[in-house]
C-alpha cells in the first residue's frame, strides 16, 4: 500500500510538455507532471504558492502578503491566501517550507483548496513523490 494511500489520499497524475519553437525549430522543451491529491477531509487551508516575481512584487503594493518570518522563503515564495492563520501554522515547519520552496522553484505553483491539492512537479513523475507525501501529512496534521 502507498504512503498515500494509507493516509486515505487520493492522487491522480497528468503530463504536460510546453516546448519552445522558432521558425519551426524547437529550442527547448519542458515536461511537468500535475499532480493531483484528495485528501480525505478538508484542510483549513487555502492557499496558493508560486514563484515571487516583478508582477507577485506590483501585487504586494495593492495587498498585504503573508510573511513567514524566514527571509530566504519569502523572497522566493509568493503566498495568496484567504486564510492567514491556518496557511501560517502550515508554514511554521521548516520542512513545509523547504519542499514548498523546491516544488515552487524547480516545477510550478502549489495550490490547496479544500480537499484538492495541486502540486506542479519538473519533469515525468510516475511514482509519489516524498515531498508531496510530506506536504499531505502536514496538511492532514493541522487542526481545525
Amino acid at each position: 500500500m502507498s504512503d498515500l494511500s494509507s493516509m486515505g489520499v487520493q492522487m491522480s497524475l497528468s503530463f504536460h510538455t510546453t516546448s519552445t519553437q522558432i521558425n519551426g525549430m524547437e529550442l527547448s522543451a519542458n515536461e511537468t507532471t500535475e499532480v493531483t491529491l484528495t485528501l480525505p477531509r478538508a484542510t483549513s487551508v487555502a492557499a496558493t504558492f508560486s514563484k515571487e516575481g516583478i508582477g507577485k512584487k506590483l501585487v504586494k503594493l495593492f495587498k498585504k502578503e503573508l510573511q513567514t518570518g524566514d527571509k530566504a522563503f519569502d523572497d522566493a515564495i509568493y503566498i495568496s491566501t484567504d486564510t492567514p492563520e491556518p496557511t501560517k501554522a502550515l508554514l511554521s515547519s521548516d520542512g513545509v517550507r523547504e519542499l514548498i520552496a523546491l516544488h515552487v522553484g524547480t516545477g510550478g505553483p502549489i495550490e490547496i483548496q479544500g480537499t484538492t491539492v495541486k502540486v506542479v512537479l519538473a519533469g515525468r513523475q510516475d511514482v509519489e513523490d516524498p515531498a508531496v507525501v510530506a506536504l499531505a501529512r502536514a496538511l492532514l496534521a493541522l487542526k481545525g
